[in-house]
């Protein structure tokens, strides 16, 4: 039975690869960039010399941190929703993937060469995770929404069907968060609040 669901499942992530191709493939590499322009930029703060960045106590909130990746998060399921309004307004669905890609790049370099062992913990077990689920959430997201034809639809209610799917992706992530900013954050010993360089 279990080797049934194994091939539904594989057939139906074939599938979506196969509707959402151009979709995946353009946000994926909005957020490639995303994560090398905030490598690049974390580097150029410090001019390469990692070294001489002082090393502090890290602030931890997992509490914070939650709250401040939920309003992240809404904001990006918000401008994901916009982006299906008409054809013009497709090109707003990159915007969340190369904010959150920054972000990624940003971050990584933050506690990595600034807080070391205890942040490249933190990035492994909490921060990373959280990045990974919340893109792949967000690129259904934005399958959901482009192929619902909501570009085609002039009707005041055209984009009601994606927001409550939508809304029902957010819930996950927003239960993926709270799992690894308070459930992984005790098992590393706390969520370290990135401070950049």
């Amino acid at each position: 039975m279990s080797s049934a669901r194994a091939r539904i499942l594989k057939s139906e992530i074939s599938d979506f690869f196969k509707r959402n191709g151009k979709v995946v493939v353009s946000v994926l590499a909005v957020f490639v960039v995303g994560i090398v322009l905030g490598v690049t930029l974390a580097y150029r703060a410090v001019g390469g010399e990692f070294e001489s960045v002082a090393r502090v106590d890290a602030d931890t909130g997992a509490g914070k941190m939650f709250f401040l990746s939920l309003l992240v998060l809404a904001a990006s399921y918000g401008l994901i929703l916009l982006s299906g309004l008409n054809k013009k307004t497709v090109f707003i669905c990159c915007v969340p993937f190369f904010v959150i890609g920054y972000l990624l790049g940003r971050f990584s370099c933050a506690l990595i060469c600034r807080y070391e062992m205890f942040g490249l913990l933190n990035f492994l077990f909490v921060y990373l995770p959280v990045f990974i689920i919340s893109v792949i959430m967000l690129v259904i997201a934005s399958a959901v929404v482009l192929s619902a034809s909501c570009t085609e639809c002039n009707g005041k209610n055209s984009l009601k069907p994606s927001f409550v799917n939508l809304l029902k992706l957010f819930a996950l992530n927003a239960a993926a968060l709270f799992a690894f900013y308070i459930i992984a954050g005790l098992i590393v010993g706390g969520v370290i609040v990135p401070s950049l360089f």
